[in-house]
């Protein structure tokens, strides 16, 4: 009586420990699998920093006309890639200053530069350890680069006034992105490079109020 008992016990162990162990398979593979997710969708969440054009406020100058000059020339060379892109950084900065200023003055020109607007490509070197064996690493990224100079001048009381503005963001792409998914990220950081030139032209303009309506 006593073996038999003995010999369920025994039993119940061994269910107990099998059981136990898949579990903790499970997990494992639940876990991996999540990271991995999270990891390939990085840039989704990031999409929160994208600018919405559409939404973002005139700027109304006291000035009669406002040019806009691309002095920026593409390399057409690695490690650029502003002719690969769906929208080139000069393009999308040029289309923020035709929407966002206004000319409501009765005189005065507005000229705007575009000095540079570049997006460069670099590929990162990750070492393969323990730690990131398993994650999705990322393995490039993209800097949009944005600098444009705003010159005012008043003809009728001799006026003028400039104001320089830079703005830079750098995106990273997992190894796992699809080539649609490499052209969200360049997208997203072309929109969140002209965001942050956006906030930093209105806080520049700020220190020129004779110029604003």
């Amino acid at each position: 009586m006593i073996l038999f008992i003995q010999k369920i016990n025994y039993n119940e162990i061994m269910r107990y420990l099998k059981t136990e162990k898949l579990l903790r398979r499970n997990f494992i593979l639940y876990s991996l699998g999540s990271l991995f997710y999270f990891s390939s969708n990085r840039y989704v969440l990031n999409a929160n920093e994208n600018f919405n054009l559409s939404n973002a406020k005139p700027i109304r100058l006291a000035v009669e006309r406002i040019n806009v000059y691309d002095n920026y020339k593409m390399p057409l060379k690695d490690p650029f890639v502003e002719h690969r892109m769906r929208r080139s950084p000069s393009n999308a900065l040029d289309g923020w200053a035709y929407s966002v200023l206004r000319p409501e003055g009765l005189d005065g020109l507005a000229n705007m530069t575009i000095l540079e607007a570049s997006a460069k490509l670099e590929f990162l070197n990750n070492e393969v350890t323990l730690f990131n064996l398993f994650r999705d690493k990322q393995k490039s990224k993209i800097t949009v680069t944005l600098s444009a100079k705003l010159e005012i001048i008043k003809e009728r009381d001799g006026s003028s006034g400039y104001v320089d503005v830079f703005s830079s963001y750098t995106q990273t792409a997992p190894e796992s992105a699809s080539v649609n998914q490499l052209e969200k990220v360049w997208d997203l950081s072309v929109s969140s490079a002209i965001g942050k030139f956006d906030k930093e032209f209105r806080k520049q303009i700020l220190d020129l109020p004779q110029f604003l309506i």
